[in-house]
């Protein structure tokens, strides 16, 4: 392994090394082409066209915001982009065991742990831009196969982009009401690992957090690939229990699954800023 200084090193030097090593002691390497590789005892790269800036940015936001007692963010060094697009994402390696291998029956008090970090991700506000940070839209479960282009400017934006798909039932939404907070929205087991000290909880993968009205967390939960039924539907009830949705809440959050829904179904013009 070459002795490579993140920190130090120029953006041509870390892309050359990551295509030069290739898969070759990759961490993990997913079919749609994000590959991690560790480049030092200490320090993983992500990478691959689904790796973009826009992770990078909600990555270390969470890393700077979180209480680490609660859940732990692998630190970002660097991102650097080549001209093909594909992103390159430097963060701390966390050795330890993928929850997705834990037994639940025996490590009964994870399902507890998770939604307790839900909670705290829930306290975590941001601004009145919905979204991620960036100059790229969500990503994710209930934005369709190839996601949302732009950012949304506003939670007017959002409705609007909502109401053009809820109209086809003749229902509409206003999110104005809640609070933006911070989402990962892509809380599958295979995203988080307990740490070598068996306490702690990392969570990786931040591609499709961003800031929504609470229950988006709870809203993505069900709609999470592959299908974890041990642990998919004992975290909903938790989590369900511990939000106790308001009425307009729960009507809310059914609207966004109709509009995901119609995303998956129709296709739909990019909506304007304003108007």
């Amino acid at each position: 392994m070459m002795d490579l200084h993140v920190t130090t090193a120029s953006s041509e030097e870390l892309i050359h090394f990551c295509i030069q090593r290739g898969k070759e002691g990759a961490v993990f390497a997913d079919i749609i082409g994000a590959i991690v590789v560790k480049v030092s005892p200490t320090i993983v790269v992500k990478w691959g066209y689904s790796v973009t800036a826009t992770e990078a940015a909600m990555q270390e936001f969470a890393y700077n915001n979180v209480n680490h007692n609660i859940v732990r963010v692998p630190r970002v060094y660097r991102f650097v982009q080549d001209e093909l697009g594909r992103g390159f994402l430097f963060m701390d390696y966390v050795p330890g065991q993928k929850l997705l291998d834990l037994d639940l029956t025996v490590h009964t008090d994870i399902i507890p742990r998770i939604t307790n970090i839900i909670t705290h991700l829930g306290q975590i506000k941001h601004g009145q831009k919905p979204g991620p940070i960036g100059e790229k839209g969500p990503q994710g479960y209930l934005w369709g196969d190839d996601g949302v282009d732009k950012p949304f400017v506003s939670i007017a934006h959002l409705n609007r982009y909502l109401n053009r798909r809820l109209t086809l039932r003749n229902d509409s939404i206003d999110l104005s009401p809640y609070p933006l907070v911070l989402c990962h929205m892509d809380l599958v087991r295979r995203n988080m690992i307990l740490g070598e000290d068996r306490k702690s909880i990392y969570l990786l993968d931040w591609a499709h957090a961003g800031f929504y009205p609470r229950f988006y967390e709870l809203a993505a939960l069900p709609c999470m690939s592959p299908y974890d039924e041990p642990y998919e539907k004992p975290l909903i009830a938790a989590v369900e229990s511990m939000m106790q949705l308001t009425d307009d809440e729960k009507r809310d959050m059914k609207l966004i699954h109709y509009a995901r829904a119609a995303t998956l179904r129709w296709q739909f013009p990019e909506e304007p800023e304003e108007a």
